[in-house]
């Protein structure tokens, strides 16, 4: 065995892990790996004593048990996870609150079966509040497990200095203060359609999504990032019936890019007002490209702080592995524990402008031939369609409810 290290990392508003192992912690705080690449590891209900503790393990491989082994392991530190921005748009703000597993982590019952995972898990009950200089406050409200809600929020003014609390658990956790800037660039959208190698695929069909942003009128003193989630049309199978009723609209959305972080650092130009062309998303033509397929582009001004904090995030993500790279480590945010100084508080917490744009493809758009899988044909039974066909509801991120913007 050879020992390594897990650190989690904020993509986005999800929330991935560097090395994806389980993990047994030793006296002196580092950690063997079992890796799982090719195999489930599940343990079956098998407990005879407290698992707060010891763990007991019955590891079932290629369906042959393995004898039992009691192990007295130290209690490991779970650490909580914030992910959250409040910005200057009429939507809803959230804050998203996680935590990771402990070495001694308790397995989640599965089936018959406790089965043993590294993800985050959502940390419910916690107290939010949003504060301001002015001595304004608003109060989050829990809308799932893990996801908080702040709707119906004034807007930000700029100047103002905004920072979040959060009561959980026992602890008390507070992000460094952040102003409000409205200095913001104007982006102009385009894409291309090309054929070649895509993400380690050769002679692959891809999409391409730049922006000519045009840069605001002073020098330095900004710091951009760029986020992009899709969203498109997906036509369920259309079977005749006397009524000749039609299966409904189905809208998807997705991250068409989720590892793709673009930064744009205002000190490093001398060009107020100037054009920087920036590639902010790459995507797989496929079946979503049949209909309207739209990618939303959101602009984000914030502090230089938050810019230093993403920069990292993306050398993490960008790490290739080599021997000369810089070993993993949790990245500092902007959070603490108000009591516990030494404690680790991961991911941040964004005062931030935001620009939304919006450019879209139809099948016209596409050069290539893409392959129609829900086109209905009297001689094809009913369960050779893929069940996206047949239900919305299928797909993770689906509503039966067209956006606003839609037909803008």
């Amino acid at each position: 065995m050879s020992k390594q290290k897990t650190v989690p990392i904020a993509i986005g508003s999800s929330w991935q892990w560097a090395v994806h192992s389980w993990q047994l912690a030793e006296g002196s705080g580092s950690s063997w790996q079992f890796a799982d690449s090719s195999l489930q590891v599940v343990a079956k209900v098998c407990i005879r004593k407290r698992l707060s503790n010891l763990l007991l393990l019955v590891v079932v491989l290629l369906g042959s048990c393995v004898e039992k082994i009691d192990f007295p392991l130290n209690r490991g530190v779970e650490k909580l996870i914030v992910s959250g921005q409040i910005n200057n748009l009429d939507e809803p703000q959230y804050v998203y609150l996680s935590e990771t597993t402990s070495a001694d982590r308790e397995p989640l019952l599965s089936g018959n079966y406790f089965v043993l995972n590294d993800l985050p898990r959502p940390v419910s009950g916690a107290l939010i509040s949003l504060k301001s200089d002015q001595r304004e406050s608003w109060t989050y409200r829990m809308i799932e497990p893990g996801k908080y809600e702040l709707s119906n929020f004034g807007g930000l003014e700029s100047g103002v200095a905004y920072h979040i609390e959060i009561a959980v658990e026992g602890r008390s956790c507070r992000s460094e203060p952040e102003v409000f800037t409205e200095v913001i660039g104007t982006d102009n959208l385009s894409y291309t359609f090309d054929r070649g190698v895509f993400q380690n695929q050769p002679e692959t069909a891809f999409i391409t999504i730049q922006t000519a942003v045009t840069l605001p009128e002073q020098v330095g003193d900004y710091y951009l990032r760029w986020d992009v989630d899709e969203a498109y049309y997906w036509d369920l199978t259309f079977f005749p019936n006397p009524f000749n009723r039609g299966p409904g609209d189905c809208y998807v959305f997705d991250f068409p890019d989720p590892e793709r972080i673009t930064l744009l650092n205002g000190d490093l130009l001398n060009r107020p007002g100037g054009i920087s062309t920036q590639i902010v998303a790459g995507r797989i033509v496929d079946q979503s490209f049949l209909s309207r397929h739209y990618f939303n582009i959101r602009q984000t001004s914030t502090s230089k702080a938050s810019y230093d904090y993403w920069r990292k995030v993306r050398e993490l993500v960008n790490n290739t592995g080599s021997v000369f790279d810089t070993p993993p480590a949790p990245i500092k945010g902007n959070l603490r524990n108000v009591n516990v100084a030494d404690e680790v508080v991961l991911g941040y917490f964004e005062v931030a402008n935001v620009n939304v744009t919006r450019i879209y493809t139809t099948r016209a758009d596409v050069p290539y031939f893409i392959e129609e899988v829900c086109t209905y044909s009297p001689t094809r039974r009913l369960d050779d369609y893929p069940a996206t066909c047949l239900r919305c509801s299928e797909f993770k991120n689906s509503t039966t409810v067209t956006p606003p913007w839609w037909f803008d």
